[in-house]
């Protein structure tokens, strides 16, 4: 490596920290709570009116089918963000700040309004949703009363994750991490006082756990607010008064970047409820044992996505600025550094699974039905990342319909490789867990060999009229 080289790999490895860093520590602790969530709720059980008792695991089994629609909502809204974060980072790139100030203010204003909208959905349409999947009593009252509180959350959720997307695409991230801390520590206290009813506090059981998730983002999102407005590093000023009279036809060029994104994220999750069905089919328990293995899956996810979400910012500055070759060497650097994290994790998984199961319940049957599925697992971790990684990549370029169009593929894919394994091989769960790792290895070369190309896709052609963007 020549001096030029190992100048460049240093300074932009700095700079991939710097962004990444606090992303990572804000996920990571983000996880911690939510593994938490699930061991308190895996040790609860509740009494009920005809004598009998729902255990931890069936309540578990109540808030995996919760989890995986109420993510397709949650999940549109987050990657219709990616548009936002896209279109700042490239105008931060091209030293425009005004432009980068008008996408910002419009996100937050109609990404907002996005976020209500799928708060009415949920509280017209829950009970319906819940049973087209197959949910029964008594799994779908808990149900019922996990998301009605759950998803009050909504009401601020758009401008929340918005704003963290506009410190994202002008490379500031340390907000989402001090804001994202602070939710979660408060989220797993008011979990141990209203799952239990710890000191005087009443006993909500699975509803307590909804509850405390959406009064600790209350907090967040305050402060997150507050930091936003008086933020002097930005490369412009936001205003409230600019948010509340931002027009919609800004709103329609970071839909052209974001709606595939959104459009991608609701496909991988409608797959999801689609192989959540097909788990129904099993048994019931079988969705909490997969919703299980899922958390602990995506638990490495939170040390890397930081570097991937970092590479999406850097990718567009250098696509703003018109420096393609910069753009690739930014992907290939995060590439490594993920690659590193995910050996490590994968070690553990493979020699520990049943200690590392063993934290989250103490039911021996579940644990003993979970270790070679955690195993499988372990073996998906490096080809995912490396398809999460060359997949910002891409969307860095401004190329979001290309991640579409694979993500269509995948869909098709998994569902129907699910459904031979799991059904006509007769696997059960293992041919899930075998499908999706499959999935990962093709489109993980796909996306991988797209990013390097380094081109603008035929699909991507005319998606924007930024100049930046047709740059790529």
């Amino acid at each position: 490596m020549n001096q030029a080289a190992k100048s460049s790999f240093k300074s932009i490895s700095q700079r991939m920290f710097k962004i990444a860093i606090p992303i990572a520590i804000s996920g990571i602790i983000t996880q911690i709570q939510m593994l938490i969530d699930t061991a308190f709720l895996g040790r609860y059980s509740i009494a009920m009116v005809d004598g009998s008792l729902l255990t931890g695991s069936d309540i578990l089994s109540a808030v995996g089918n919760v989890f995986f629609p109420y993510i397709v909502s949650l999940s549109f809204i987050w990657s219709i963000t990616t548009g936002t974060v896209i279109l700042v980072s490239q105008r931060v790139g091209a030293n425009e700040p005004e432009k980068a100030r008008r996408f910002a203010e419009t996100s937050i204003k109609f990404n907002t309004l996005l976020s209500l909208v799928v708060l009415g959905f949920w509280f017209l349409f829950a009970e319906k949703i819940f049973v087209f999947l197959g949910v029964r009593e008594p799994i779908l009252g808990l149900s019922l009363k996990y998301i009605r509180l759950m998803s009050l959350e909504l009401v601020y959720l758009g401008a929340a994750v918005t704003i963290g997307a506009v410190f994202q695409g002008a490379g500031f991230t340390r907000p989402e991490m001090i804001t994202g801390i602070i939710r979660s520590l408060l989220n797993m206290l008011l979990d141990y006082l209203l799952i239990f009813g710890h000191f005087g506090f009443p006993e909500m059981g699975i509803a307590g756990a909804g509850l405390a998730t959406a009064l600790s983002g209350v907090v967040s999102f305050i402060l997150l607010l507050v930091i936003f407005f008086t933020h002097k590093d930005l490369p412009f000023r936001p205003q409230v008064r600019s948010v509340l009279r931002a027009p919609i036809k800004e709103y329609g060029t970071v839909l052209k970047v974001g709606l595939p994104v959104g459009v991608e994220d609701v496909l991988w999750n409608s797959g999801n409820l689609v192989l959540a069905y097909f788990l129904n089919l099993i048994n019931q328990e079988a969705v909490g044992i997969y919703r299980l293995v899922y958390q602990i899956e995506i638990t490495p996810i939170f040390f890397y996505i930081g570097l991937a979400r970092a590479v999406t910012t850097l990718v567009g500055n250098r696509t703003g600025a018109r420096n393609i070759p910069e753009a690739r060497r930014v992907g290939l650097i995060g590439t490594l550094y993920t690659a590193g994290f995910c050996l490590l994790f994968t070690s553990l998984f493979v020699v520990f699974p049943q200690h590392i199961l063993r934290l989250f319940t103490t039911d021996t049957l579940f644990i003993q039905q979970a270790i070679p599925l955690l195993g499988i697992t372990a073996f998906t971790l490096i080809p995912r990342s490396i398809n999460i990684i060359s997949g910002h990549g891409i969307r860095g370029y401004g190329d979001t319909i290309w991640m579409l169009a694979t993500q269509i593929f995948g869909i098709v894919f998994i569902i129907s490789l699910s459904y031979t394994l799991m059904f006509t091989v007769d696997l059960k769960m293992i041919g899930l867990f075998i499908a999706i790792f499959t999935d990962e290895m093709i489109r993980g070369v796909i996306n991988t060999v797209r990013f390097y190309r380094g081109e603008t896709s035929i699909f991507h052609k005319g998606i924007t009229a930024e100049p930046a963007v047709d740059a790529v």
